[in-house]
């Protein structure tokens, strides 16, 4: 079946490989597009076409402007665009998200945000003038992408170096395991424990606890859309979750397609997400964490 959609992905420039996981560029044609979207990742995007609205718990979010920031999701969530939609942007690491936006990741979870609110007239002015010359065809859709690394790097500020030190431990704790322990993190890190969890959901969004279990649901998504495991990943994956029940429930919260879905025919927007290098580079560690 072909794909409904085109995903290309670029790799950031290596001077912002600690902030960017990976640019990217997405097209979808179609008149109305209706699907889940996980929120796994900070993201700064650029929306030169398509409009429409996100439904979070309590509330919808309109998308309709130039640019868009997210920090997270909860859980994932149903979104409907009115087509043809055309994304332009950067996936972010936790330093990406702190070092551009100055602002705590946790404020901003299970939000669609209007890039300005964050980061003022200056990222609404970079939006309008890349989304105009891509639409009259100046600008290519990598080309469009790599001027947001650009951009990116113009824009970012520091921080703490103690922080970026508890932010490389969390990364590496999530990458150890599929299941990782939350003693032996707060073990690794410099601060009491109540100021570890207050610093891990300003820079991740989310509870250590939480983080943890987003972490699993989407490795274990990962593993189980290939198209075979092997027999330690099996055995990883069960280790990991109480039971099949368990593991069914946590990654359609998670990652909103249950597993069969995931391995099954046509492909879904999540498992190409799944192949983008923010999972993988994340569960590695990052240049210089």
């Amino acid at each position: 079946m072909p794909s409904r959609f085109h995903l290309e992905y670029l790799d950031p420039p290596v001077a912002l490989q600690k902030h960017i996981l990976t640019l990217f560029h997405f097209t979808w044609d179609e008149p109305i597009i209706d699907e889940r979207h996980p929120g796994a990742m900070s993201q700064f995007v650029l929306f030169p076409k398509g409009t429409g609205h996100i439904d979070f718990e309590t509330r919808r979010d309109a998308i309709s402007g130039s640019s868009h920031m997210i920090s997270g999701f909860s859980s994932a969530v149903r979104y409907r665009m009115e087509g043809p939609w055309h994304a332009i942007g950067a996936s972010l690491s936790p330093y990406g998200w702190a070092a551009l936006t100055q602002s705590s990741a946790k404020n901003y979870r299970d939000r669609f945000v209007p890039a300005p609110e964050l980061m003022g007239s200056a990222a609404e002015e970079f939006a309008a003038e890349t989304n105009s010359q891509y639409l009259d065809g100046s600008l290519s859709g990598s080309d469009a992408a790599r001027l947001v690394g650009d951009w990116i790097g113009s824009a970012i500020g520091d921080i703490q170096q103690a922080h970026e030190q508890l932010i490389a431990a969390v990364i590496s704790w999530l990458g150890g395991s599929l299941n990782p322990d939350l003693d032996g993190l707060f073990s690794e890190l410099r601060y009491s424990r109540r100021q570890s969890e207050r610093l891990i959901e300003r820079y991740f969004g989310f509870t250590p606890a939480k983080l943890a279990r987003r972490h699993r649901a989407y490795r274990a998504a990962a593993f189980l859309s290939q198209p075979s495991l092997n027999s330690a990943a099996e055995a990883e994956i069960a280790d990991a979750f109480y039971d099949q029940p368990h593991m069914v429930r946590e990654i359609r919260h998670f990652c909103g397609h249950t597993p069969a879905r995931l391995g099954g025919s046509g492909e879904t927007l999540f498992q190409a997400m799944l192949r983008m290098k923010n999972f993988d580079r994340l569960q590695k560690g990052l240049p210089g964490s």
